[in-house]
């Protein structure tokens, strides 16, 4: 083990002085870049094997330089480049300063030599690539002594990464998702325990809409121009006894045209709506079943009479009714 560990410190001894005879002989074009300096250093040269190491590289030049710091790979003669962080440029004057820095480590002991860097640059219109290099740097990495008698253990405990937003976020969405299932399960079961429907219903259209609605669409189809008399007066008294039976609560479509006449609440209707719904329902009655062929002015006449009808009753107001007291003698 001593030998192969002279060995490697020989080895890179040897590079460090082939990096300084490199120096050496690119000193020619290090004079003609006297304006600009780079400068590579590291926060200590002596770290644990694992640890983490800041190497800063600084260059210092005039107004009108472009500098373009070197790319270094992931892994460097035993080096393992961990972090890139980005430049930062300060001015003083007319000097202008860049710093660029990096995280590295090393996971073999000994000796080990951070090579010269090159740095490009080139002046405002010259397109000519120059570089001024950094001199190496050596830092040792030592192991951590390990004692045979005690149980194997980590050298650092684990790191603990904290947990992000995004991270969160699916266990969210599906704790909102399986709250809202809960929820409507609930809702259905306590509509069925109480005969409701699940949905709320629309409430209904009032009834004198719907029945004029109704006449103007039956007047738009033309019937009984084109002959169907005889289905035009049942399409007719249909809509009239459907209105009737959602506004005055009777039960005008089983009934007959005299029944409908003779509820308390036709009866109780002044004489112009009440003439005017006999007339529509006793000519349909002869149409229907007496075989009877009106004029077209009374196939328009019924209609006319049928629309009057509900907008003269459709006005009126059910009033409650009042209880008579039987007067009590003195």
């Amino acid at each position: 083990m001593v030998a192969a560990s002279f060995h490697t410190e020989r080895t890179l001894i040897l590079r460090l002085l082939c990096s300084l005879v490199l120096l050496v002989l690119m000193s020619t074009s290090v004079l003609h870049a006297q304006d600009v300096t780079a400068v590579a250093s590291v926060d200590s040269n002596h770290i644990l094997i694992g640890d983490w190491l800041q190497l800063h590289i600084d260059v210092h030049h005039p107004q009108g330089i472009t500098v373009r710091f070197p790319f270094l790979p992931d892994s460097l003669n035993g080096i393992e480049v961990v972090r890139r962080i980005p430049p930062v440029v300060s001015k003083s004057g007319d000097s202008i300063s860049e710093s660029a820095s990096f995280i590295i480590t090393a996971f073999d002991s000994g000796m080990h030599i951070v090579p010269p860097l090159p740095v490009e640059y080139s002046r405002a219109g010259d397109t000519t690539k120059k570089y001024v290099q950094t001199l190496p740097i050596v830092f040792t990495v030592t192991g951590v002594a390990v004692d045979t008698s005690q149980a194997i253990k980590d050298i650092k405990p684990p790191m603990t990464v904290g947990i992000s937003f995004a991270e969160i976020l699916p266990y969210l969405i599906a704790l909102v998702i399986i709250a809202a299932l809960i929820w409507l399960f609930l809702y259905i079961r306590k509509k069925k325990a109480r005969g409701e429907p699940f949905l709320p219903e629309e409430p209904p259209r009032p009834a004198d809409e719907v029945a004029l609605e109704d006449l103007l669409a039956l007047e738009g189809e033309r019937m009984w121009q084109r002959g169907l008399v005889k289905e035009y007066y049942s399409r007719l008294t249909d809509i009239v006894r459907l209105y009737i039976e959602r506004r005055f609560r009777v039960m005008a479509l089983e009934s007959t045209s005299d029944e409908i006449l003779d509820a308390d609440a036709i009866r109780s209707l002044e004489s112009g709506p009440k003439d005017l719904l006999r007339d529509v329902l006793i000519r349909a009655d002869l149409v229907k079943f007496a075989k009877f062929q009106p004029v077209p002015q009374e196939n328009e006449s019924s209609l006319v009479s049928s629309r009057s009808f509900i907008e003269e009753t459709r006005r009126i107001v059910d009033q409650p009714k009042q209880e008579t007291v039987p007067e009590v003698s003195a």
